[in-house]
């Protein structure tokens, strides 16, 4: 009877002793894998990005997997299938092509991954298929300058506006733009689109576009750029061609490049964002959303205008700051 009860009790231990267990593993913190996929990172701007998508995984415990397409659509989806096959939990992901990211987006759902997209926004149709979406107010970036552009030129301008035709968010961008002036004078007909040319996002690019439509007109007054990095390939155009201090030239982003161009007068204007708060906030969302939290869908982050008047209260060599 003693042996009965003996073995009773020790059941009794071994059947708390797995309960306890199950309860101490049920209280550890699950650790996800994140995948970040930019279309590039030879762009300053998206090493910003990952520096806050590194943080926010550092901060949490969770491993990051990540990969640079250098600008090729079809390796950035070659490379998120991979990611996919080594167990990713969470993508944030910048598509080269807002319009052409349909496939990449219907993998990541049948695999059962959580998307949360950021920066370059994909087309409404494709909504569905992201549980997110973080991207700075890109109307309102555009804005920013065009204001710029009609209170310094109250007269009009014409304007050269040096493109990336492929993402989604540079297209509003312009849109923006021409809001801005329109918004901000009476006589908004006197400024005048002179040419849109592709530059790519890139220096070199820029630089070879904005040479051939300076030679090809020569009343531009204003060139508008999508970002910092194309922006100062149109500095080095108009340079070369001997009109520094006769055009303005406005550009996108914030970054040091930007800031310094502002700082030195080379550049007038750049409508500043926050890639690393925004590269940080998607790894958040994303973990709030595998552990069952709901988020916001669609989320803005506020840009803001670095002009001559207000560089100073900048720092030149940082991008932007975490806090919110």
């Amino acid at each position: 009877m003693k042996k009965k009860f003996m073995a009773v009790l020790l059941t009794g231990a071994m059947a708390v002793s797995m309960v306890s267990g199950i309860t101490v593993k049920a209280d550890e913190k699950e650790s996800y894998t994140i995948g970040f996929s930019p279309y590039t990172l030879t762009n300053e701007y998206f090493t910003a990005v990952l520096d806050g998508v590194q943080k926010a995984c550092d901060e949490t415990g969770n491993e990051l997997i990540y990969f640079d397409p250098q600008n090729d659509p079809t390796q950035q989806a070659s490379q998120i299938d991979d990611m996919i096959a080594s167990g990713i939990d969470a993508l944030i992901y910048i598509p080269y092509d807002s319009a052409g990211a349909q496939t990449v987006l219907q993998t990541c759902k049948d695999a059962g991954v959580k998307v949360i997209n950021i920066d370059n926004v994909i087309t409404e149709d494709d909504y569905e298929l992201v549980d997110g979406i973080i991207a700075s107010d890109n109307t309102q970036l555009g804005y920013l300058s065009g204001q710029w552009v009609a209170e310094n030129h109250p007269d009009g301008a014409n304007v050269l506006v040096v493109h990336l035709q492929t993402a989604e968010s540079c297209i509003i961008n312009v849109d923006g733009f021409w809001k801005g002036i329109k918004d901000n004078t009476e006589n908004a007909e006197a400024f005048k689109e002179v040419q849109v040319v592709e530059g790519e996002g890139s220096t070199e690019t820029s630089f070879n576009v904005v040479s051939d439509a300076l030679q090809a007109h020569d009343d531009i007054d204003v060139i508008y750029c999508i970002n910092d990095t194309s922006a100062l390939g149109a500095v080095q155009a108009v340079e070369d061609a001997g009109k520094t201090g006769q055009i303005d030239i406005l550009g996108k982003d914030g970054a040091p490049i930007g800031k310094h161009a502002v700082k030195d007068g080379t550049m007038v204007q750049t409508s500043a964002q926050r890639p690393t708060y925004m590269g940080y906030l998607g790894v958040k969302e994303a973990i709030d959303l595998l552990e069952g939290k709901e988020i916001e869908f669609n989320t803005a982050i506020e840009s803001y205008s670095i002009t001559a008047d207000n560089i100073d209260d900048y720092d030149l060599d940082a991008w932007d700051s975490l806090e919110e």
